[in-house]
């Protein structure tokens, strides 16, 4: 993965030299341009999570790229299964980003909160430029670079490999969950969004582990990548500059998504007992 970034920050400087005569990362730039945008984002997936997890896979599991997944065959029943936990999670999601939107770093960290403050706003511009579409062509790769690309790539590199090392150091699944979610989360950078996407990441990591098969949890990360594709897309005019949506208060309804969710999750894996009791 580190040699995958560093190729790709390459790629990534000769294409800015090509198209804009700069080696300089600039966001306004990619507003302007945002299929060039659109093209790196999907070499960036491809070069630093997909290709990086296919290799670790042949590599630790070499008779086939099956060991990645997990067990046993794929249910279509468990796969919507995952698709729907994710999709009632979406109102806690939400409400653990307003929690996150409140949390106020000290005085003496104003270097690390302008940081912050001006990497969120550098990727709330990018996220524009990156839902644009002009067509219905446009729409369907959205999808795939937004929403199909990350949930794959993503998956495959923290629940398909780290939460599984993970598990067998710590000797404890839990807690490798939970650490992999922290990962995860941190990686991306994104200190307002980190309470969403470490919640996010606790919920795929327990659709991959109690449904024994990693296209559980690419299935439950598409669903949210597609759902908040839909969301940001259709409330851009109704939104502020940042996008962001009106606050969500905790309520009846916060709880009743976390309740919800944890029902699915325990439905998923009496499915599961289910199919191995079977021989399934």
């Amino acid at each position: 993965m580190l040699a995958a970034t560093i190729l790709f920050s390459l790629i990534m400087g000769i294409t800015g030299w090509y198209f804009f005569g700069t080696f300089e990362f600039d966001p306004a730039l990619f507003m302007e341009y945002p299929g060039v945008f659109k093209f790196l984002q999907s070499i960036q997936t491809v070069l630093i999570f997909i290709v990086p997890a296919m290799i670790a896979a042949k590599l630790f599991w070499p008779e086939s790229l099956d060991g990645l997944a997990g067990e046993g065959k794929i249910s279509l029943n468990l796969l919507l299964a995952s698709g729907v936990t994710m999709a009632l999670s979406q109102y806690f999601i939400v409400w653990t980003g307003v929690v996150n939107s409140h949390i106020v770093l000290p005085e003496s960290w104003s270097v690390l909160t302008e940081w912050i403050e001006r990497t969120e706003k550098e990727a709330m511009e990018l996220t524009k430029a990156l839902i644009q579409y002009n067509s219905s062509a446009g729409f369907f790769l959205n999808i795939i670079i937004i929403a199909l690309l990350p949930a794959m790539g993503e998956e495959w590199i923290f629940r398909g490999h780290v939460q599984r090392y993970f598990s067998e150091w710590f000797k404890n699944i839990h807690v490798a969950i939970f650490l992999t979610a922290f990962i995860f989360s941190a990686m991306h950078l994104q200190f307002m969004t980190f309470l969403p996407r470490f919640f996010l990441g606790i919920i795929l990591g327990y659709l991959f582990y109690l449904g024994g098969n990693l296209w559980y949890a690419v299935a439950g990360h598409f669903t949210n990548n597609f759902l908040a594709l839909m969301v940001m897309r259709h409330h851009a005019p109704d939104v502020g500059p940042d996008m962001s949506l009106p606050d969500i208060h905790f309520s009846a309804g916060v709880v009743i998504s976390a309740l919800a969710v944890v029902a699915m999750l325990f439905l998923i894996s009496r499915v599961k007992h289910g199919e191995r009791s079977r021989g399934g």
